[in-house]
Order: structure tokens, then sequence, then C-alpha cells
């Protein structure tokens, strides 16, 4: 008996595979990876230098220095990924290419969908790469497995997130350049905007309302603050409360789950910011508005010939 097997069930998505043999073909990837664990293990054999001269490994020092490991790698990751993939569109526009690209039998949304995952491979190589360093905290104990996967986790998200965030701008700017510029100011927003628009609406609105009391709940902007998501995922796997570690940046003690929450609303602004894409790159669209165009250009035309 023959079996039947659906080849295009095996299919990769053809953008994907282009962008991934060139990439990986030459020696920028190689060196990438190479340059980032080797900082990364640099910062983190530092640091253990310096906590270790104060004495013996104990429990603290251990968060400590997984809280740094993790910090040191979030900050890697949110200069990265925006650079990756804010020239993927942009620069298939520069390079007179894209006409091309839409011209195939691919659909808009596998084009978007395969620029990103292309230009977000770095990434998840360097995060997977990674786990051999992060592995040296467990010789000290204190952070498990499954803490771990909850890091690593919101490390892609967080990937996901700023690469569509670049994607976006790439696709609707002509310039890489710009659409760089506006993809970090954007960033910039999220990281500090919203937590200096939190403390001055805090302070300055809701505050003189409550008299004496302080005000101890979390306001909602923060929930779109990946590094303070990223601070309580680290205090909720410490046990230590997040009012302690966030004094005056209004997040609650009892918000543990911040960061689980910021990353259902990455992954919903994901999804909104590559439908986004895929509309603005839709042919079908383009076609229709360039049609609309040339029937109002001729419209009077028209008009002229009839009256004659």
């Amino acid at each position: 008996m023959k079996m039947n097997i659906n080849k295009s069930s095996f299919r990769i998505n053809p953008v994907l595979l282009k962008e991934l043999r060139v990439k990986m073909r030459g020696w920028r990837a190689p060196i990438l990876i190479g340059v980032y664990n080797l900082v990364l293990t640099l910062l983190t054999i530092l640091f253990l230098k310096t906590v270790m001269n104060r004495g013996a490994m104990n429990a603290e020092q251990v968060f400590i220095t997984y809280g740094f490991m993790s910090a040191a790698q979030f900050g890697l990751i949110s200069l990265i990924a925006p650079a990756l993939t804010a020239g993927a569109i942009s620069g298939e526009r520069e390079k007179q290419t894209l006409d091309i690209l839409l011209s195939t039998t691919l659909k808009h949304r596998s084009i978007i969908l395969g620029k990103l995952f292309a230009s977000l491979s770095h990434i998840i190589l360097l995060i997977l790469s990674s786990i051999p360093i992060f592995s040296i905290i467990f010789l000290f104990g204190g952070i498990g497995i499954s803490e771990l996967l909850q890091t690593f986790l919101f490390y892609i998200v967080l990937a996901i997130t700023l690469g569509s965030i670049g994607l976006f701008f790439s696709t609707f700017i002509k310039k890489s350049t710009a659409a760089n510029v506006l993809s970090y100011a954007l960033i910039v927003f999220l990281f500090i905007g919203t937590l200096l628009i939190t403390v001055f609406y805090v302070q300055l609105v809701i505050q003189p309302t409550l008299l004496n009391k302080s005000y101890d709940q979390t306001f909602w902007l923060m929930y779109l603050n990946p590094a303070a998501s990223f601070v309580t995922l680290l205090v909720s796997q410490f046990g230590v409360s997040g009012q302690s570690i966030f004094p005056g940046f209004y997040i609650s003690g009892s918000s543990q789950n911040m960061w689980a929450i910021n990353i259902v609303i990455d992954l919903v602004l994901s999804i909104l910011l590559l439908t986004a894409c895929s509309y603005k790159l839709n042919p079908a669209r383009r076609k229709f508005s360039i049609d609309k165009k040339y029937d109002e250009l001729h419209k009077d035309d028209v008009s002229e010939d009839n009256d004659k």
C-alpha cells in the first residue's frame, strides 16, 4: 500500500528559505554569534569574579548574578532586534527588487512573515547559543529549568515584537535609515516614555485626589513597558515584593504576573503590526489604487471626447 504524503505540508516559506541561505552562507552570522556570546561571557565572568571576591556564593549573590546575566541579554536583544528588520522591506525597495518579489505567486502575508523570521533567525540563534552560558548558574543552585524557560520565552516574544516594529516602519517608510530611526524612537517610548508619562500623570493628576494616601496600584500604561515587565519576571522568580524593588515607579507588589500580561499585549501588537504590513504590501490593493488614480486622471479626457 502506497502512502500519499502531502508535500505542501513540508514546504518552507520561500522568502525565509532564500534569506536563510543568503545570510547563513557568509561570515556575518557566525561572527555575530561569536561576538555576542563572547561579550555575554566576558560580562558574566567579570561579574562572577567581582561577586566571588566578596566571599562564598550565597542565594542572594546567585540571584544577583542571574539577574545581571538576564538583564545583559535583555539589553542586547533590545538593541539588535529592531536593526535586523528595519531594512527588510525598505532595503528591497532601495535595491529595486521589491516589485520583482511582489510579482511572484507568493502571498503578501508569506513575504512579511518570511522577512520577519529570516531577520529574527539571528536573534533566535543568539538566544539558543547563550543557553550554555546561563547553565553556569545551575552550578550554584537557586534557579531551575522553569525559571530559565520563562526568561527565554520572554526573550523570544520581545524579539518578535521589536522585530515587528522594525518591519512595520520598513514597510511604510521608503528609506532604511528613516525606518531605523523611527523604530528606535518608538522603542524608546515603550521603554522610557511610558514610565515618564506614568510618573507625571500619577503625581500631577491622581495623587492630589488621594489626599494623604499614596498611590499603590500598577498604572495601566506600565503594562506596555517591556523593561518593567521583565523586572517583574525576575522579581517573581526571586520571590521578592515588586514594590520594594520599584519604589515610586507605580508597580504594586501584587503585580507578579505583569510579565505574562505584557507577553499577551506584545503578541497582539505584533499581529496588528504584521497585518498592517501585509495590507500595505498587498499587490492587489496597490493595483486597485493605481487603477483608481488612472481613472481619475483620464476622467476629464473621456468627458471631453463625449462632448465632441
